[in-house]
């Protein structure tokens, strides 16, 4: 482009988050500004669309304010402004680095997320181990509930504690020791001990005494 000036590039270091400013060298007393033009394509100035959030100018100096600085936005940022005759334009170039990490809030939060994902798949994997190992103990055996293996439990310490006394045949009973101890059975049973006392002295022989 004939009649366009350029002006000395100048390097402005930022810290990653902050808020930058970047002067614009091509404005002066001849010239005023017009535009800003970053990464060939992104013009901010009048008339056009940007993040006006993000980017802001002042109109009379051409000094450009980059709120919350990323890496992605360090560059080189090209003031354009114009002949106060209209007979040419001028060109100021700022490169902006950025200091500080390289990596974004959303490579944080993409990096956090990996991270979480890697854990759930490795305690998926433990607890599927886990069940596959149980598992294999029951391979072809029959699960019995937990209530009814108590109930059987219970039923088995019963029986083994309890016996079954059978009957042992005693002695046979003595019929003449029944008779002594309890007496005959007899009507006729003569119980007139007077009677048979004297009788026996009657027949009891007299003894002399000497």
């Amino acid at each position: 482009m004939d009649n366009m000036e350029l002006k000395s590039s100048i390097i402005k270091e930022v810290p990653v988050g902050t808020k930058a400013v970047l002067n614009c060298v091509s404005n002066d007393f001849n010239h005023n500004f017009m535009f800003w033009l970053f990464d060939k394509n992104k013009i901010i100035g009048p008339g056009n669309t940007y993040d006006e959030r993000k980017y802001k100018y002042e109109v009379l100096s051409g000094r450009l304010h980059i709120d919350n600085v990323s890496p992605n936005e360090a560059g080189y940022y090209k003031c354009v402004s114009k002949n106060l005759d209209g007979s040419g334009i001028s060109v100021g170039e700022v490169e902006m680095i950025v200091q500080g990490s390289n990596s974004t809030a959303m490579d944080a939060i993409k990096l956090v997320a990996i991270v979480v994902s890697i854990l759930i798949i490795i305690a998926c994997a433990v607890i599927y181990l886990r069940l596959r190992k149980q598992w294999k103990k029951y391979d072809g055996r029959t699960v019995v509930p937990v209530d009814e293996l108590d109930e059987e439990d219970g039923d088995e310490i019963y029986n083994q504690t309890t016996t079954t006394i059978e009957p042992v045949a005693g002695p046979s009973r003595n019929q003449s020791s029944d008779q002594l101890l309890y007496g005959i059975d007899n009507q006729g049973l003569d119980t007139d001990f007077n009677s048979v006392f004297e009788n026996i002295q009657i027949k009891s022989p007299n003894v002399s005494l000497i």
